[in-house]
C-alpha cells in the first residue's frame, strides 16, 4: 500500500445499514399489487421486509419456520387472506403460496398487497415464477454494495443514465483497501464478525448449509458434497468464459450434471452468468457467457485467500471485475427502466468487460482493472466499440485502483473504482500513481 491505512470494516456495520432498495420497495408498493424479492440466503432480504412490514403494520408470514411452513402448506388461501400487506418471507419453502396469490391478485389487483422474499429462484420451484407473469415485480437483493457499506451518499449509475457527466474524483480507497472490500464481500452476518478468521468460519458453515441442506430440499441432487468444489472450481475463474467440460473432468462428474449443478448454484443467487453481447459490431465476436462469483467476499473465503494475499495473486483482476459487477448490477436495479449487462468479447482479442444496454440502443462500456495507473491501451475495447457504434455509445469507463479521473480520448474516461459510489471511504488516502 503506498501510505494511508487499510479501510475498516467493522465500524460500518455496527448499526443498521438502510438499504438503497427499501425506498424503491416502498415506490412500487404504492404502484403494484405484488412484489416478489430474490436474493442468496443471508442477503438481508429478512431484515428489509420486516422493516417495511413494521411501518405498514402489515402481517408476516415466515416460512423459515417449520410450523408456519407445515400449516400454509395445508391452505395457502387462508393464510394469504389478510386485510393490508401481506408479507411472506422465504416462499420457497412453500410454493403453493404463488398459486395463490395469483388467484388473489386476479380477483382484486390493487397495489400493495404482497410482498414476498425468497432465497431461491422462483423458476426453480415445481409452481414456479410464471403463474405470477404480469402480476409481479421482481427485484434482485443481494448482499450489500460498497455505496451501502461504506454509507456513501451519491450512486454513480444511476446518475449516468439520468444524463449525468462523468464526475472528476479523487479516491480515498487505496488498492489495499479494494481488496479488503472484495474480501470482505456484502453479506451483513459474516461482516458482523470480528477479523478474517472468523469470517472465513462463518462463510464455510455457509457454503456447506446451502450445499447440504437448501438446494437437496428443492431439487434431486445426488452428490451435494460436490456442490462447494463446484462453487470453489468457479471462484478460482471468477470472470472468466468457463469451459464446462474441463470442470466436469475435475470433479469426475457428466458435462450433463456439471451444467445441471451450476444451475442450481445460479438459482440460490451464488453465481451469475453474464450473456455476450452480439449486435454485430465485429464477424468474430464470441457467443459464450462469463460466469461471476455473486459475493466475492464468499469466493475469497472459499479460496483460503484474505484481502492481501487476493491482491498480490493473479486473481486479482478477476475477482475485481466481479466485485464491480456486482456493485453495477444493484445500481442499476435502482432505476425504472431495464438496463440489460452483458460483456464483449471477440476471437481476434478485443473485449469489454461489462456493457449497460439501455432499452433506446444506447450503450455504456466498463473495462475493470487492478493497476494503479491506466495508459491509452486500455481502453482499446471500449474505443473499438465507440467507432462502431458512433452515436449509439454513451461513454466508456475505465475503473481503476488509483486515485485521479482523466480523459482517455472521445466519450472514454479513467476514474478510481470508488467512483461507483463518489470515491468515498474511510481510508486517509496516500500518493498512488496518477493515471497516465
Amino acid at each position: 500500500m503506498a501510505g494511508g491505512r487499510c479501510v475498516d470494516i467493522e465500524p460500518a456495520i455496527s448499526t443498521l445499514i438502510r438499504r438503497d432498495a427499501e425506498a424503491v420497495l416502498h415506490t412500487l408498493l404504492a404502484e403494484e399489487p405484488a412484489l416478489l424479492i430474490e436474493g442468496p440466503r443471508g442477503s438481508g432480504k429478512s431484515t428489509i421486509i420486516r422493516q417495511i412490514a413494521q411501518t405498514r403494520s402489515a402481517h408476516v408470514i415466515d416460512l423459515d419456520d417449520d410450523g408456519v411452513a407445515s400449516v400454509v402448506r395445508e391452505d395457502p388461501e387462508f393464510a394469504l387472506a389478510q386485510d393490508g400487506l401481506v408479507v411472506i418471507d422465504e416462499f420457497q419453502r412453500a410454493p403453493a403460496v404463488l398459486s395463490a396469490i395469483k388467484r388473489a391478485v386476479d380477483a382484486r389487483p390493487s397495489p400493495g398487497r404482497f410482498l414476498l422474499a425468497g432465497s431461491v429462484s422462483a423458476s426453480l420451484l415445481p409452481t414456479g415464477s410464471e403463474t405470477l407473469t404480469g402480476r409481479v415485480h421482481r427485484l434482485v437483493l443481494p448482499p450489500l454494495g460498497a455505496g451501502e457499506l461504506l454509507r456513501a451518499p451519491t450512486r454513480l449509475i444511476p446518475a449516468l443514465l439520468a444524463g449525468n457527466a462523468v464526475p472528476a474524483t479523487r479516491s480515498k480507497l487505496t488498492r489495499a483497501d479494494y481488496f479488503q472490500l472484495v474480501a470482505a464481500g456484502g453479506y451483513p452476518a459474516a461482516l458482523r464478525r470480528s477479523g478474517s478468521a472468523a469470517r472465513r468460519r462463518w462463510f464455510a458453515s455457509y457454503l456447506a448449509s446451502v450445499a447440504e441442506r437448501d438446494i437437496p430440499q428443492l431439487a434431486d441432487v445426488r452428490h451435494p458434497g460436490v456442490l462447494p468444489r463446484l462453487y470453489r472450481l468457479v471462484a478460482e475463474q471468477t470472470s472468466d468464459i468457463i469451459a464446462r467440460s474441463t470442470i466436469a473432468q475435475r470433479l469426475g462428474l457428466s458435462t450433463t450434471t456439471t451444467a445441471a449443478y451450476l444451475d442450481l448454484l445460479r438459482h440460490v443467487h451464488l453465481l451469475r452468468e453474464l450473456p455476450s453481447w452480439t449486435i454485430g459490431v465485429s464477424s468474430k465476436v464470441g457467443r459464450r457467457p462469463k460466469m461471476h462469483v455473486v459475493d466475492t467476499g464468499l469466493a475469497v473465503a472459499s479460496l483460503g485467500f484474505d484481502g492481501r494475499r487476493l491482491a498480490g495473486s493473479a486473481l486479482a483482476g478477476g475477482f475485481l471485475e466481479s466485485y464491480v459487477l456486482a456493485e453495477v448490477a444493484q445500481q442499476a436495479g435502482l432505476i425504472d427502466e431495464p438496463v440489460n449487462l452483458a460483456h464483449f468479447r471477440d476471437r481476434s482479442g478485443i473485449e469489454v468487460d461489462l456493457l449497460l444496454e439501455r432499452s433506446d440502443g444506447s450503450v455504456i462500456g466498463i473495462e475493470v482493472k487492478s493497476a494503479t495507473s491506466v495508459n491509452q491501451t486500455d481502453g482499446k475495447g471500449l474505443r473499438f466499440l465507440r467507432d462502431r457504434l458512433g452515436d449509439r455509445f454513451a461513454m466508456g469507463l475505465v475503473l481503476y485502483t488509483g486515485q485521479l479521473s482523466a480523459r482517455l480520448g472521445d466519450r472514454v474516461w479513467a476514474t478510481p473504482v470508488s467512483a461507483l459510489w463518489g470515491g468515498s471511504g474511510f481510508a486517509e488516502s496516500g500518493g498512488t500513481d496518477a493515471p497516465a
